[in-house]
């Protein structure tokens, strides 16, 4: 395996690991879905650093490592957007097409309009912060 690979292993599988951990400790204070709100590098450092009684010292490194892994899975994740993206919003824009084929005009309309707010809602819930998905708007088209 190259270092690339084994570099992004590396930081998918911390990652996962951190936001595994912090998903489990937010549910068992009675918090939210970390889906709906996914921790900062902040929040994993405090969680982090009070269940396991960590050293100034210690939450200090930890913050490092903490924040270049959060860089590095920025990074990793802008590369396949960038690679992926036109792909994704294909499939994307296929399975509504087949949607719209079956819905009767009135059902069509509706969801378009559904679509749109469930759009907004996204941009508001990330707004700062980016997301998950591709930007499709430069793939579409009218017609």
């Amino acid at each position: 395996m190259n270092t690339f690979l084994k570099n992004a292993v590396l930081v998918l599988t911390a990652s996962g690991l951190l936001a595994a951990g912090s998903a489990l400790a937010d549910k068992q204070q009675g918090g939210r879905d970390w889906k709906q709100s996914r921790p900062s590098v902040e929040d994993v450092l405090a969680r982090m650093s009070e269940s396991l009684d960590l050293s100034d010292e210690q939450s200090v490194e930890l913050l490092v490592i903490l924040q270049q892994h959060a860089a590095e899975k920025k990074a990793l994740h802008e590369q396949s957007m960038a690679l992926l993206g036109p792909e994704i919003c294909a499939q994307r824009a296929a399975a509504e097409e087949d949607v719209l084929a079956i819905l009767t005009a009135d059902q069509q309309e509706q969801f378009l309009l559904l679509k749109e707010e469930r759009k907004t809602r996204a941009t508001e819930r990330h707004a700062g912060r980016g997301g998950n998905r591709p930007d499709c708007s430069e793939f579409e088209t009218d017609g």
